[in-house]
């Protein structure tokens, strides 16, 4: 079997670690970052001038990108570049299952491949290879892309052949951190207001009914400690939970939790939708959410 070329497009908090993690497992790769490559290029990686640059160099085109309109953008200029014909685009993204339908029309169209690879996990997992890699598309494709997949992580899944499959997976799984986040913080804002300690809340809730990701990960890390540090913004959970909105209400399915709690992400992201997505609890503890 051959050994793929790797472009990596989006050295962001996360595409960096994927990406120095897959070049540390010996793949050659090509990359490129619109806020600056040089410095977060992984060690021994060519540094392309253009999404279209490094497209002509590689087999395998990873994209780890922040909006709809930034893929939307680079599968154009993928689709305009001089890519070869067996190159295969992988979307780590976020986005929406439509989203990943119209980037394989368009890029099929073009005799390019296209499969979806969303991640979950965040930074620290990125950082220690143990992110969840959610796959749909062909499984010739998978099989060509499975040693690189292992290269970021060891949970791999694969659950479907389609467009769009693996986006709809990461969606609902972010609707349920996301509004558990949400959940906590309310939660935890009441027992405060009664005196409750948030130590021992944590500590309680953690080997009892309600606990969960974020109150055994994240509310722990970052609120005991003070340092509100996920690497995640007030403006990707708002982004990443509208979608889930928006899919499920265009299709007619149940989302009135998932609503209200895109409420309070919406006037939360309003404030400052750069700031850390932790500080949710702030804004729930103060009476704003």
């Amino acid at each position: 079997m051959r050994r793929e070329t790797i472009g990596f497009i989006g050295l962001g908090n996360i595409g960096k670690p994927m990406a120095d993690n897959i070049a540390q497992a010996g793949f050659d790769m090509a990359v490129y970052d619109v806020a600056g490559t040089p410095e977060r290029a992984p060690e021994g990686a060519t540094v392309g001038g253009s999404a279209a640059d490094v497209a002509g160099q590689s087999t395998a085109i990873f994209l780890s990108l922040p909006t709809i309109e930034a893929i939307a953008a680079v599968v154009e200029e993928i689709v305009e570049s001089d890519a070869g014909d067996d190159v295969i685009v992988v979307n780590t993204s976020t986005v929406s299952p439509e989203t990943s339908v119209a980037a394989h029309e368009r890029l099929t169209a073009r005799g390019i491949g296209f499969v979806d690879a969303p991640i979950s996990g965040g930074v620290l997992k990125a950082r220690d290879r143990t992110l969840t890699v959610i796959y749909s598309g062909d499984e010739a494709a998978f099989a060509r892309l499975e040693p690189v997949f292992q290269a970021i992580s060891e949970h791999i899944f694969r659950v479907g052949d389609g467009a769009g499959q693996a986006q709809r997976m990461k969606l609902l799984n972010n609707y349920l951190a996301i509004i558990a986040m949400v959940a906590n913080s309310e939660a935890l804002a009441y027992g405060a207001a009664g005196g409750l300690d948030m130590k021992t809340m944590l500590d309680v809730i953690n080997v009892s009914s309600g606990q969960n990701f974020m109150s055994s990960t994240w509310f722990p890390r970052c609120l005991l400690s003070g340092v509100y540090q996920c690497w995640s913004t007030a403006g990707i959970i708002h982004k990443d939970l509208s979608l889930f909105v928006k899919s499920a209400a265009a299709e007619h399915r149940g989302h009135h939790a998932a609503r209200a709690a895109l409420d309070v992400l919406e006037a939360f992201a309003a404030e400052d939708p750069e700031v850390d997505q932790m500080y949710i609890y702030d804004f729930i503890r103060d009476g704003k959410g």
